[in-house]
């Protein structure tokens, strides 16, 4: 195993911690164990580029929840909104559409809920209703999921018709509305079609949104901005 160096220390303070450890509790698994505990939540503070393993444990345990409230008021939309964005982020888009489905008498005028569900559509490969629902979404709310939905609209377009006035459009709404995560996808995008003028911009809007964040934001961005700076170098 290879130790890297953290702030405050670097790796024969790591191992010298390592021994103290090992001596207190004599056991070199446990040891081990409560030195990468400590370096997980180090980086998790102050770094931010590893996931949090938590995440899906607590998305499971709030299905769960919402489901259970479903069974008990069937007629709960908010629970049935929740539950589409909840499957929709784990890939389950036919299970994720059903729950929206049921939902959609009481939310006609939401934004989210024609976001997460022309979503679904795109991932099903129903391009022309996720192009309907997500435009409506815009309609109500331009600033919605910070961006999100331009960037499914500009993978629509880009996969029907390269280039035109719409593309233009999506572009500037995308650097208007976009976080640094959102621009760095868009980036991808973008050069994924040889587009390297635009996704140099994005990527450089990333990188700069990453360095006025301050406190969480930047630890939330970081990763984001360290990506631009690879999609940089290959855009040149």
């Amino acid at each position: 195993m290879i130790l890297y160096p953290y702030p405050g220390g670097g790796n024969m303070k790591i191992f010298g911690f390592y021994i103290l450890l090992t001596l207190l509790t004599r056991n070199p698994l446990l040891a081990l164990v409560v030195i990468l505990l400590i370096l997980f939540l180090v980086e998790r503070r102050f770094i931010g580029l590893l996931p949090d393993f938590t995440t899906p444990w607590r998305r499971a345990k709030r299905v769960g929840e919402l489901q259970r409230e479903v069974r008990v008021n069937p007629a709960n939309a908010e629970a049935c909104l929740e539950l589409g964005e909840a499957f929709l982020q784990k890939g389950q888009y036919e299970q994720a559409l059903s729950y929206l489905n049921r939902a959609a008498d009481k939310m006609e005028d939401h934004p989210l809920f024609h976001f997460y569900r022309g979503a679904a559509y795109y991932q099903l490969g129903r391009l022309e209703e996720a192009r309907a629902e997500i435009e409506k979404s815009v309609v109500i709310n331009p600033k919605i999921s910070f961006g999100e939905p331009y960037l499914y609209l500009a993978r629509i377009t880009l996969q029907q018709s390269p280039a035109g006035e719409k593309i233009e459009n999506l572009y500037q709404q995308l650097l208007q509305y976009g976080s640094p995560k959102i621009h760095y996808l868009a980036g991808s995008l973008f050069l994924n079609y040889n587009d390297k003028e635009k996704a140099r911009r994005l990527f450089r809007e990333t990188i700069e949104n990453y360095q006025v964040c301050r406190g969480s934001l930047r630890r939330l961005y970081r990763r984001w901005a360290l990506l631009s700076k690879v999609g940089l170098f290959y855009s040149k």
